[in-house]
């Protein structure tokens, strides 16, 4: 089958250029392509009726490839009689797309020409075999660089050398040196080497930055990203947010490190800067490499040979802090309130209303199995037949309440949580948050006295001397659990005098920052230790038998208040008497709670 134009006929062609890795944009690779194509194009007497350009993509990743797409589309529909390339891995690098690719050249009768190689001859089983045998040595070439790659980041990784990819914020676009240093000794600033020297001290060999006129010892430049990310660090150490510092950062014009933003024709922007943003800045403040470190598969596996912008005990210290549970501040969707999808509904119905009319009564009765479900008869025959609410619905139609009571102890009356909303209204025709029932409004509570009510009762049981005993149990062997809560709640009262002494000027901000970072770390092992002998984890991080559980509290997020009470009790509320209390005057402010319709049923630990 003939696969070359016929004599006095011009075939409508396409001319497909692509390159692998463009990380800057330019395209002068693709350029190339279609500059010598058209050339080709012209020797071959065919029109040229698109060129389709594929930039930074590449055809061995198996990732799609738009372009490619539409020409074989076009080949397919009629819309083009062939295609020229550079080269034939240009096309294909996978030998299974290549094959499908040459069925559909010599079904259609389609010209194949490339730059370097020549025109595709498919008339004979040699031009099939050597077209097919083509295919199989261009995956075969990129299966090779592959490997050569990766063997290179294994040497890399064994050395820790820098493994190459974007440039990292904080550092040069080689990975290696600072951004930026300069000589405290003379005015030098640049010409730095970077080295490893010996430690005695540590019987360690660090990576340090030296000076190439007078050999000093390298700063990192006030102002630069290296000195503000080292700055950060500190910060968070010291106990500041990455919010806090993301806004500082905006102020004195810190941006994150300008990248090209790829497009859906392949195509990259040019570089753009922006302002950082509080989980970015996170990420970059646990890299390894800040440290020193070199890290793989999350896992740190050496010292890297760029200098550190911190000490390693700074690094880990900032990054027990960051990675703790409770620091999550952006509820999203999440609940707003503490006791809601928590608090359950405490209201058992004893009347019942259909929509035909009919009523129906609790008879006092419990269904036999683990949902112990409450029976209704007809209210017109009380000792006749009866129903759980399920089965009613399914054969009367949607229920009301009609009226409720107080569940009994250890029976279960409504199954639904509450849930907080404004849609109350209060003195002066003002919102008032309140918690209601789900599925109907059995109970009806002003969300902040409930929730003061349930926390005050929380917080009073942490602080009871027996609450490290009970939920962080000691080891048969070893130090008691008892201990290990002494040592930690000393080391957040160290924590509070750092503070305290640099406030009034007794020590500097460096020996401030050197002795917090310390004392976050051994504070640090302590909580993990006692996360690991914890009944119920999220209570071992809490200053459990202490004052400090009462002073802190307000203090903690939403999301770890909420799963330190949902750790602790069942709250389950019931329906209020009617009518106020004696001696509530309204109009005067006053405000009535009643605890007794409150239920608390603490949790026993695992």
């Amino acid at each position: 089958m003939k696969t070359e134009p016929a004599a006095g006929v011009r075939r409508r062609v396409v001319i497909y250029a692509r390159i692998s890795d463009d990380r800057e944009g330019r395209r002068y690779g693709v350029k190339r392509q279609e500059r010598d194509c058209r050339k080709l194009a012209e020797e071959l007497g065919v029109d040229v009726v698109e060129v389709l350009v594929e930039n930074d993509i590449s055809a061995y990743s198996g990732k799609p490839r738009p372009k490619y797409d539409r020409m074989l589309r076009m080949l397919r529909n009629g819309e083009a009689d062939g295609v020229l390339a550079l080269t034939s891995r240009r096309l294909q690098r996978r030998y299974r797309e290549a094959f499908d690719f040459l069925d559909l050249v010599e079904e259609k009768s389609l010209l194949v020409a490339t730059v370097k190689g020549g025109t595709y001859d498919l008339t004979t089983a040699d031009g099939r075999r050597e077209a097919r045998r083509k295919a199989v040595d261009d995956q075969h070439e990129a299966e090779e660089i592959a490997e050569r790659v990766r063997d290179a980041k294994k040497d890399n990784l064994r050395e820790g050398t820098y493994r190459g990819g974007p440039r990292p914020f904080g550092y040069q676009s080689d990975g290696v040196t600072p951004q930026s240093l300069v000589c405290p000794q003379c005015p030098a600033t640049d010409g730095f080497i970077i080295g490893r020297q010996s430690d005695d001290a540590t019987d360690d060999d660090a990576v340090t930055a030296t000076c190439g006129a007078c050999g000093s010892e390298a700063e990192l430049e006030e102002g630069s990203e290296a000195w503000y990310l080292r700055n950060a660090i500190d910060t968070i150490i010291a106990g500041d947010s990455l919010r806090s510092i993301c806004r500082d950062w905006a102020a004195k014009g810190v941006r994150t490190v300008p990248r090209r933003k790829r497009l859906e024709d392949g195509t990259r922007t040019e570089p753009v800067a922006r302002d950082w943003q509080a989980t970015e800045l996170r990420r970059t403040l646990l890299r390894p490499r800040n440290a020193g470190l070199i890290d793989h598969g999350g896992e740190i596996v050496g010292k890297a040979s760029w200098p550190p912008l911190t000490t390693e005990d700074k690094w880990r210290a900032a990054k027990s802090i960051l990675e703790q549970p409770e620091r999550r501040t952006t509820p999203g969707n999440a609940r707003r309130w503490v006791g809601s999808g928590i608090y359950g509904c405490g209201a058992l119905v004893t009347r019942y209303r259909a929509e035909g009319g009919q009523e129906f009564v609790h008879s006092g009765r419990y269904t036999d199995d683990d949902d112990g479900w409450p029976l209704y008869a007809a209210a017109d025959a009380p000792q006749g037949e009866e129903w759980t609410p399920r089965d009613l619905e399914a054969r009367f139609g949607k229920l009301k309440s009609a009226a409720v009571e107080p569940v009994p102890e250890g029976r279960r009356g409504c199954r639904d949580t509450l849930r907080c909303s404004t849609s109350g209204t209060g003195p002066g025709h003002a919102h008032v948050a309140a918690y209601r029932c789900r599925s109907a409004v059995h109970v009806t509570r002003t969300a902040e006295l409930l929730d003061a009510y349930v926390e005050a009762v929380a917080v009073e049981r942490l602080m009871r001397p027996d609450a490290v005993s009970l939920f962080v149990p000691s080891p048969r062997t070893g130090e008691s659990t008892e201990q290990l809560a002494v040592r930690a709640n000393t080391l957040r009262v160290k924590l509070d005098q750092y503070a305290a002494d640099y406030d009034d000027d007794l020590i500097t901000r460096k020996m401030m920052l050197d002795g917090t970072a310390r004392t976050r770390g051994k504070l640090a092992e302590i909580e993990m230790e006692m996360t690991r002998r914890a009944t119920v984890p999220v209570l071992a991080r809490l200053p459990l038998g202490t004052p400090a559980i009462g002073e802190g509290w307000k203090t903690y997020t939403l999301e770890r208040r909420r799963a330190i009470l949902d750790a602790l009790m069942t709250v389950t509320v019931l329906p209020s008497r009617r009518g106020r209390p004696k001696g509530f005057k309204p109009g005067t402010g006053q405000v009535y709670f009643d605890p007794t319709a409150v239920r608390i049923r603490w949790k026993q630990p695992a």
